[in-house]
């Protein structure tokens, strides 16, 4: 056989190794869609230029009838480029076809319009059934709706009243309820929530979930048997235990000691595991308790003068959502008095205001607030800064004061949670 009677050989080896390289490319789901049809399209010109070489070759030899070896070698090439052209079409389209289904419900006990739910019967509930198994019970009173569907979760918000919530976790889950200024990442959980305008609760059962939102900007975990509150009357946010609730596998606050009545060894200390992992860490993962006593067993006085920027910011969180506002008052201090250029202190500036005003020396928290937005003009709590600046100012009846800040608030935050305050400061006569 010659290097031309070799040509088909090689040209359909290349063909058939490019088939391998796309096909396993695209079974893995590394192919977006655009690519696979170049490729398709690439492998199907090659093999019409392939098939014209032939007919070019065989009209060349007209003359001069072909071997046995010749035919047998046209026919193992034709079928060979032919099949890997139909695989890679048959691959490739249905690789783009197979997609998630987004999850389907069915609501009883009430009507839902464009998602909104309203209820049949104003005593009674209403339930949300998910086709996952997922289910979701809207109290009486409750106003609520939802915002779309995925395959891998929903996305509710909650007007006003509670919800039961039943999530089934499973892999890849995302679910979110939107209620207020807050936003709630669940994965898969069993919880109530309540909002009333004011206040937001989340009361956890099983599972964990993840608050975001004016007093929880980074987030804050709730876990199984743990109660949040949070309150934007007195500007404050707490996460207790719930009394009777299932042992938590989170180190909490007073639990006994593990040794026997008539031992004298104190309380056992965090995990080797739980010491390696930072603070920041484990405030994240909801440990507060666990990290205030840690902090408290080394000394908190060694604490806030020897430790990291990063562990003083998270003990301060930790404090503040256990209501423990000395050590959050220290701890804040500290990451200013150290750390006075870091973000952290910045934000320290801000949370220190929180806490005046939530003892009420308005005149205090009014300065703090001011101080955080000449630090931090754009800070992440600008927005909640400002606001709370304009509510403390006009509802001491300052509206010289007042006036400048709700001019500012309305051409920063148009849209924000104290416009109506600050229209109220533009239109007082």
């Amino acid at each position: 056989m010659n290097r031309s009677d070799d040509e088909p050989h090689m040209a359909a080896e290349r063909q058939w190794q490019s088939l391998a390289t796309v096909v396993r490319a695209s079974i893995q789901g590394k192919l977006a869609d655009s690519v696979q049809a170049q490729e398709r399209a690439k492998f199907l010109a090659a093999f019409g230029t392939l098939a014209l070489r032939r007919e070019t070759r065989s009209h060349r030899r007209h003359f001069w009838p072909p071997s046995k070896a010749s035919l047998r070698s046209a026919v193992v090439v034709a079928v060979a480029v032919a099949v890997a052209a139909l695989t890679v079409v048959l691959v490739l389209s249905l690789r783009r076809k197979v997609a998630p289904i987004a999850l389907t419900y069915r609501v009883t006990g009430a009507v839902a319009d464009r998602g909104y739910l309203q209820s049949t019967d104003a005593m009674s509930s209403a339930e949300v059934s998910f086709s996952d198994g997922s289910r979701i019970r809207v109290e009486k009173a409750t106003s609520t709706r939802i915002i779309g569907v995925s395959p891998y979760g929903a996305h509710l918000v909650l007007e006003r009243g509670t919800l039961d919530v039943d999530v089934v976790h499973s892999a890849g889950a995302a679910w979110t309820i939107e209620a207020g200024p807050y936003e709630v990442t669940i994965t898969g959980t069993a919880f109530s929530i309540g909002w009333d305008s004011d206040e937001l609760t989340v009361a956890m059962t099983r599972g964990s979930v993840v608050v975001k939102g004016p007093l929880a900007t980074s987030g804050v975990s709730v876990l199984a048997g743990q109660r949040l509150s949070a309150r934007q009357r007195d500007h404050s946010l707490s996460v207790v235990e719930q009394a009777g609730a299932a042992p938590n596998p989170v180190e909490r606050e007073g639990d006994p000691p593990s040794a026997p009545a008539q031992s004298q060894e104190p309380a056992p200390r965090p995990s080797v595991h739980a010491q390696s992992q930072s603070w920041s860490t484990r405030v994240a993962s909801g440990e507060y308790a666990s990290v205030l006593r840690e902090a408290e067993e080394k000394g908190l006085n060694g604490t806030l003068t020897k430790s990291p920027v990063g562990d003083l910011a998270a003990l301060a969180d930790a404090a503040r959502y256990l209501r423990r506002n000395d050590v959050a008052r220290l701890a804040l201090t500290a990451e200013r008095a150290r750390f006075p250029n870091s973000s952290e202190a910045h934000a320290a500036a801000f949370l220190l205001a929180r806490l005046v005003e939530e003892e009420g020396d308005i005149v205090d928290a009014v300065k703090g607030y001011d101080r955080y937005l000449r630090e931090s003009p754009r800070g992440s709590f600008a927005q909640e800064a400002l606001g709370r600046e304009l509510a403390l100012l006009w509802g001491r009846g300052d509206r010289a004061a007042a006036l400048p800040v709700a001019e500012r608030y309305l051409r920063e935050f148009p849209l924000g949670p104290y416009t109506h305050i600050a229209r109220d400061v533009m239109n007082e006569p």
